[in-house]
């Protein structure tokens, strides 16, 4: 199958915008959200009515892992490789991986940054000693490599799955060309590179390679929302989608199976299932709720919620917890939460997405005179 390459379309165009994804954005911050806060209250023995909720109504019958373990992180990297395909299809690779770093760096660098500070003030959500949090350390974050030392040095712990975005958006990029013209080619040769890493890594006991090994083993749930994106766009067959989906889906669970990484057990090949189906599923919405104003501004923010609900909201409960009731101490924290992500997407985002789009009208303008 061939496709005409398209010159990259300048913002105000919004030709075939798929609303599904919006929503698809909102639920799965609201999974990540829920995911932490009912692991919270699960782990610290909290008589919640919320914990007991999602065990009835979510974990037995669908018999996933108890607290939704991975089922909020699964439907979050499915939904960003379905959003990250969609978006490279309009994209040249420079301008794709431009705009990539620019949403992700930023941000997250304040919010590190602000980490660092509450830490060092003793406004502790972390098992990092504030003592060891040196400028060092902060640096190290910055550069998201407090993974790879010992003992790890981690200020956001929810970075670790922007490791395997990163690494998913600099395969996109060097594989925009081969996508517009033969979909089905980088997804299949992905499942391939993820199978050969894990085999070259296998039985090593140092950091480094672990810890690859690890990032390497989520990588394949990208692949998945690629496949969902390219089936849903009829760039490729939904048999074939599924044959090279079967391929990354086996991946994760023999990964999990080998090392434990996602420690759900049984309840893995479960959980990601849910994940596809819900992605699929949504993906196609179109209604009023998905089209709604609401949902598109939620839509934009989900990155800031995803960076900051941990370190907003788990100090605020492990201070009002022993003070006021469980519920109100939830929507308290939901509150901040709310009120964090929009100050950072007002003040941090919207700027830098700003910028470096005026950079590139700039850009085109120069070349265009």
């Amino acid at each position: 199958m061939t496709t005409t390459v398209e010159p990259p379309r300048t913002p105000t165009r919004r030709t075939g915008y798929m609303h599904g994804l919006d929503l698809l954005r909102v639920v799965g911050s609201c999974a990540v959200v829920l995911t932490h806060l009912v692991a919270w209250f699960g782990i610290y023995d909290r008589d919640l009515w919320l914990v007991g909720l999602v065990e009835s109504a979510v974990v037995e019958p669908l018999h996933i892992n108890k607290d939704m373990h991975v089922l909020g992180v699964a439907v979050f990297l499915v939904v960003s490789g379905v959003v990250v395909t969609h978006v490279a299809d309009r994209e040249t690779p420079t301008q794709f991986l431009r705009r990539r770093v620019v949403r992700l760096l930023p941000l997250l660098w304040v919010v590190t940054a602000l980490a660092w500070v509450a830490l060092r003030l003793g406004y502790t959500h972390t098992d990092v000693d504030p003592s060891a949090a040196d400028v060092g350390a902060l640096v190290d974050n910055l550069l998201m490599v407090g993974f790879f030392q010992s003992p790890p040095m981690v200020l956001l712990g929810v970075t670790w799955t922007l490791l395997v975005q990163i690494g998913f958006y600099v395969y996109v990029a060097a594989t925009i060309p081969v996508l517009r013209r033969w979909p089905w080619v980088p997804p299949l040769a992905a499942a391939a590179l993820c199978f050969v890493v894990i085999l070259a890594t296998q039985g090593s006991t140092d950091l480094a390679p672990r810890e690859i090994r690890g990032l390497i083993g989520y990588l394949p749930l990208l692949c998945l929302g690629q496949l969902i994106s390219l089936v849903h766009s009829r760039k490729i067959t939904p048999m074939a989608g599924v044959a090279v989906g079967a391929a990354h889906f086996l991946l994760v669970v023999w990964v999990d199976k080998q090392y434990g990484y996602a420690a759900t057990g049984a309840a893995l090949p479960r959980t990601l299932m849910i994940a596809l189906l819900v992605t699929i599923v949504l993906v196609s919405v179109h209604g009023p709720v998905s089209r709604s104003a609401f949902i598109r501004s939620w839509a934009k923010r989900t990155y800031a919620v995803y960076l900051v609900h941990i370190p907003v909201m788990l100090p605020l409960f492990v201070f009002l917890v022993p003070h006021l009731d469980a519920t109100l101490v939830i929507v308290v924290g939901l509150v901040a939460v709310a009120v964090v992500t929009e100050v950072v997407h007002r003040f941090v985002e919207v700027p830098a997405d700003r910028a470096v789009r005026r950079w590139e009208g700039r850009r085109q303008e120069r070349r265009s005179g």
